[in-house]
């Protein structure tokens, strides 16, 4: 029987993992979309996997001066997944923001992304949760680690909330994302309904054969259609008197 061990890493424990995490990250993330290398430059060349440093993984998923919260997954002693997550104030109360969830491919289905996002919940005293990802088993995983189903997604309390919420964040690519979908927006044309713009040009081949599977499970998606360079956002309550 395989030993699974899960550990919940701050600040200042963090230093001595990101090789580690960068090296997970670029061996099972995923690879550039077709769209990439036009938009992004020759270092995103369709085809080839996103390839992830150090130093960017601080930058962009654990931001220096913040409150972040890094929770890891060994299997028998071998590092097998993690989840990136920033947190800060609005108004009184505390957003936290998964910024990345990662678990070796050969590893998934067996519920250690939720075993994740669990210690990520117990870790913190949060009032909401948010995540951005072009992937429709990242959002079902968020949801279900906060107690909800795709049927419980609450539209308005993202329309009116979410905008402000990613405006003060820490971490630039969600503070810059431009919302898009017709939750959003007055006039969209390609189905769109929660999403943002991150310009992150990563194939969605695998995304959309998983929000197939939704789909045909019977499950109504609320979060429409994904376009290139964008990713499905969704936020929710953590405590029932927030927001």
């Amino acid at each position: 029987m395989a030993s699974v061990h899960f550990e919940v890493l701050r600040d200042d424990q963090l230093i001595e993992v990101l090789n580690e995490a960068a090296t997970l990250f670029s061996e099972h993330y995923g690879i550039w979309g077709a769209e990439a290398e036009k938009n992004l430059g020759t270092f995103a060349t369709a085809g080839r996997r996103v390839q992830m440093t150090a130093r960017r993984l601080r930058a962009e998923c654990l931001p220096e001066a913040a409150d972040n919260i890094y929770v890891r997954v060994k299997v028998n002693g071998k590092l097998a997944g993690h989840v990136c997550a920033t947190r800060w104030m609005l108004d009184g109360r505390k957003a936290c923001w998964i910024t990345q969830l990662m678990v070796a491919r050969k590893l998934w289905r067996r519920r250690l992304a939720t075993g994740l996002l669990l210690k990520l919940r117990d870790a913190g005293d949060h009032d909401g949760l948010g995540v951005l990802s072009s992937h429709p088993a990242t959002i079902l995983i968020a949801l279900q680690a906060c107690g909800r189903a795709l049927e419980g997604v609450d539209s308005k309390l993202i329309g009116d909330n979410v905008r402000a919420v990613m405006a003060c964040s820490p971490v630039s690519y969600v503070r810059k994302a431009k919302l898009h979908g017709k939750l959003f927006e007055d006039e969209v044309e390609d189905g769109s309904v929660l999403c943002v713009n991150t310009h992150f040009y990563v194939d969605h081949r695998e995304p959309l054969e998983a929000l197939q599977e939704v789909r045909k499970s019977g499950h109504t998606w609320p979060f429409g259609e994904l376009p290139e360079g964008h990713e499905f956002l969704v936020f929710v309550k953590t405590r029932t008197e927030a927001w």
